[in-house]
């Protein structure tokens, strides 16, 4: 095992050399003695001893003090004084640089070797202990979930800073401040405080919550609860399950439109062929015989909801059949291009001004070019018919990660937040006209790309629909 190193720092030689022997006698290595405190710091930087044995009065312009202050500033090596004064303000002055022990002259060497043994343990202890706290500051401040704690009145006591990635918020700016700055639905935060007091601890419980901007998080709570004998506190992690949501929403809505389908194409079938009877008889009557005025009004009426009944079969036929995706590389911006060139001189008879918003870098990627023009076709017709007084229409598209994003907002009358969740079932419409098909299909469309779709709207302002499609 190597031996300890120390400096010793005495201005009077036959003491310093008496020291020098009861260190060396101890069992450590002296790298040097030095009279001066000018001295003490160059060689504790030069050499880095392992202690430094510092008598407090020297006699040259820096004393012991000053020299073990600007050694402990910089260099992280224990320091013990030697003095032959024990008064009490010379013990308040030796305090301001933190020493390890502190020796009055004269001493024994039983006296030396404990003061520097428990100097070297001590440090050695403050060592793990810096490096604990650097590894669980570095964890704190570095992990995905958020760590907070809480008072019993709901008061923030502390916060890890991955609370900003999830909602903008600066650590810094929650601490001291309500969880209701946070966690926005009082009910959910009560509930999940009702079983906490009841079980102690809590797993999973999902929340919703609201970043800076007003953007609903869902979250999951796990917590628990620690009693002392002078108070509570919750003490909990966050993780962001917005994402994970969505997804299982959208595997969900998958399912239940796969299982859609088969039930219309049966039913479709069985329809289409009564339909089919209707309207070759009335087409029979008409051009064979020829009604009366009022009966061949009846007539007609009767062929025109046969033929809206046939197309609402075709609908769902379309809806039901699974597509032929043939996939081939093509440019994104030219489908979107194409789509509203078909539309254009429709929506400006309305008042509708489309917007192109388009990233220029966009590569190429494989898609079906004739299914993902139906696509942008339903979406830009869905976003006119909501701006019947007119308004605009934006188109933007950019690249996120590994996904191509296109996003078509309109400033119109926006979607009801209990309608919101129902745009992509099938029949489900809010226009006096119309199958209730055509965000299915879209939905469907996109799917079968492996791509996803979300809706997002505020009733009076407009809405967003955001297609990601992976490159």
């Amino acid at each position: 095992m190597e031996k300890k190193r120390v400096l010793i720092v005495e201005d009077e030689m036959i003491v310093a050399q008496d020291i020098r022997h009861a260190v060396e006698a101890c069992g450590y290595t002296v790298v040097a003695v030095v009279h001066s405190g000018e001295e003490a710091i160059e060689w504790a930087a030069k050499s880095h001893p392992d202690l430094v044995l510092m008598d407090i009065m020297l006699e040259k312009d820096m004393d012991g003090l000053e020299a073990a202050e600007k050694i402990h500033s910089s260099l992280d090596i224990p320091i013990v004084f030697l003095t032959a004064y024990a008064n009490d303000q010379t013990l308040q002055s030796a305090k301001m640089s933190e020493p390890f022990g502190y020796l009055i002259k004269p001493f024994i060497e039983r006296e030396l070797k404990a003061t520097m043994e428990m100097a070297f343990y001590k440090h050695e202890i403050e060592q793990e202990l810096r490096k604990s706290k650097e590894k669980y500051k570095n964890i704190f401040e570095n992990i995905q979930d958020v760590y907070f704690e809480v008072d019993m009145n709901g008061n923030i006591l502390e916060m890890s800073p991955s609370i900003k990635s999830i909602t903008e918020h600066e650590r810094e700016d929650l601490i001291g401040k309500s969880i209701y700055d946070l966690f926005t639905d009082k009910k959910k935060w009560q509930e999940f405080y009702g079983i906490l007091l009841k079980k102690n601890k809590v797993y999973d419980f999902e929340i919703n919550l609201k970043d800076k901007n007003g953007k609903d998080i869902i979250g999951s709570i796990t917590s628990r609860l620690l009693k002392d004998d002078k108070s509570s506190r919750i003490v909990a992690s966050l993780r962001n399950i917005t994402e994970h949501k969505k997804m299982e929403k959208h595997l969900l809505r998958a399912e239940r439109l796969a299982g859609v389908g088969q039930l219309a194409a049966g039913i479709a079938h069985e329809i289409r062929n009564p339909l089919g009877n209707i309207s070759s008889s009335i087409q029979f009557c008409l051009s064979k015989y020829d009604p009366p005025q009022q009966i061949k009004q009846f007539l007609e009426i009767i062929q025109r909801n046969s033929d809206n009944a046939n197309n609402i079969i075709k609908g769902l036929l379309d809806f039901a059949t699974p597509r032929e995706i043939k996939l081939e590389k093509h440019s994104i911006t030219k489908v979107l291009n194409n789509a509203i060139g078909l539309v254009k001189n429709r929506c400006e008879k309305d008042g509708v001004q489309i917007v192109k918003d388009f990233t220029s870098d966009l590569p190429q990627i494989m898609f079906d070019e004739k299914w993902l023009e139906q696509s942008f076709l339903n979406l830009i017709l869905n976003a006119k018919e909501a701006m019947p007084g007119g308004g605009t229409l934006t188109i933007k598209t950019y690249n996120k990660e590994k996904e191509i994003v296109v996003v078509f907002s309109d400033t119109g009358i926006g979607i009801k937040q209990e309608n919101l969740k129902k745009v992509f079932e099938p029949f489900f419409t809010t226009k006096d006209e119309g199958t209730g098909l055509g965000l299915s299909l879209v939905y469907q469309i996109i799917n079968a790309h492996n791509g996803k779709i979300d809706i997002e709207s505020t009733e009076g302002k407009g809405t967003d629909s955001s297609l990601n499609k992976p490159v």
